[in-house]
């Protein structure tokens, strides 16, 4: 009977963090597209792709599921994508608080292999 507890336990705890671990790696793509979206709003030269551009490149480059993109893109709560986007920026030491910071570190990354840098173009 113990076992049978502690197999169950394992396995919740197992569960739990596998849902918590894809979790993650949604809310970082969205964070990091969001980023991008923040630094197209505020810099001359520099966009970002669309939502559904982003989608495409999250299921090719990160083995997203595309049906649970769409569904944030379409559905998702903007004020906490919007959150996802500062905290992205905040992490690589940048914020819409210093907009001459902000181009600079976006022109830099612009097409590169960069998290947040795959999103953006410099034109």
């Amino acid at each position: 009977m113990y076992f049978g507890r502690f197999s169950l336990a394992l396995f919740l705890f197992l569960a739990s963090a596998a849902a918590s671990t894809a979790q993650n790696k949604y809310d970082a793509f969205w964070g990091q597209y969001m980023a991008s979206s923040l630094i197209a709003q505020t810099c001359k030269g520099v966009t970002t792709y669309s939502g559904h551009d982003a989608v495409s490149i999250g299921v090719a480059r990160d083995s997203l599921r595309e049906q649970r993109l769409l569904r944030i893109l379409y559905y998702g709560n903007r004020k906490n994508l919007t959150r996802l986007g500062h905290i992205t920026l905040t992490m690589n030491g940048v914020s819409t608080d210093d907009p001459q910071k902000l181009c600079r570190y976006a022109r830099k990354i612009a097409r590169t292999d960069d998290d947040i840098g795959r999103f953006l173009r410099a034109d």
